[in-house]
């Protein structure tokens, strides 16, 4: 390796770790605003009686103008891209209104969103140091098993809520069907789609095509026998293999 090339590895792994760093700051920003929701909106007092219900009419409110802020910030990204300027901030800056938009959301729709959004924004964090760290295709396991477990809680607690829930199921399987497809376009062409390198040439399809298998038996079990912890288990520890197998392909 010679100096130009140890120069732009030096360079790219820089680049990385600000996107690490960056995701840390985010999770670390969001679980502070969430514990201060709580506060207000499921542990207040008395005298802030007036702040839980004023923010109970809010909550929606804040969750349209969240997703207004993501849509604007996706404009503006594919402007500033069009123009070949950064696009980091306003990307950044997307992901955290979108982000913003869910935990509102969830938090309005669901007696136990706070306690589940608690978990989540450090798993997305997770999810998004695997995507920079290790390989591709155990990325896209370690998102189908954490979106599997999602709709997990999405059974649990689809009492009042069922449109919605069924809704989020169908898109499930939409997403499982699309990320076969795709792996199996990929395998067809040497992990190349639209002259992009998304997967190496020597990927392991076959693990991905069991985790959609697995994550969509999961899902139909849940729907018919409710959502049991062994099915939990079952996807957690499938994410755990998983990790371990792609954990010694990079030594």
């Amino acid at each position: 390796m010679d100096k130009r090339e140890r120069a732009e590895r030096a360079k790219q792994e820089d680049l990385i770790l600000n996107k690490i760093l960056l995701w840390i700051v985010g999770a670390v920003v969001l679980e502070a605003l969430l514990l201060l929701l709580n506060q207000f909106y499921n542990h207040y007092t008395i005298a802030q009686l007036s702040i839980a219900v004023a923010l109970r009419t809010a909550l929606p409110i804040l969750a349209l103008l969240f997703a207004a802020g993501c849509a604007a910030c996706i404009a503006w990204t594919i402007q500033s891209r069009k123009k070949g300027k950064q696009v980091n901030f306003p990307i950044a800056l997307a992901i955290f209104c979108a982000a913003l938009a869910l935990c509102c959301l969830i938090t309005w729709l669901f007696p136990t969103g706070i306690r589940v959004l608690y978990v989540a924004v450090p798993v997305v964090t997770v999810l998004a140091m695997i995507y920079y760290l290790y390989q591709h295709e155990f990325f896209a396991i370690s998102t189908l098993c954490a979106a599997g477990l999602a709709g997990l809680w999405l059974i649990q607690n689809r009492d009042g809520h069922e449109a919605l829930v069924y809704t989020c199921l169908v898109l499930l399987a939409v997403l499982l069907v699309a990320c076969a497809v795709l792996a199996w376009t990929l395998q067809t062409h040497q992990g190349t789609w639209k002259k992009r390198q998304l997967l190496p040439a020597n990927a392991n399809y076959v693990m991905l095509y069991i985790t959609c298998g697995l994550v969509a038996a999961v899902l139909a079990g849940a729907v018919a026998l409710g959502a049991l912890m062994v099915l939990y288990a079952v996807l957690v520890a499938w994410l755990l293999v998983m990790a371990v197998y792609y954990t010694v392909k990079l030594m």
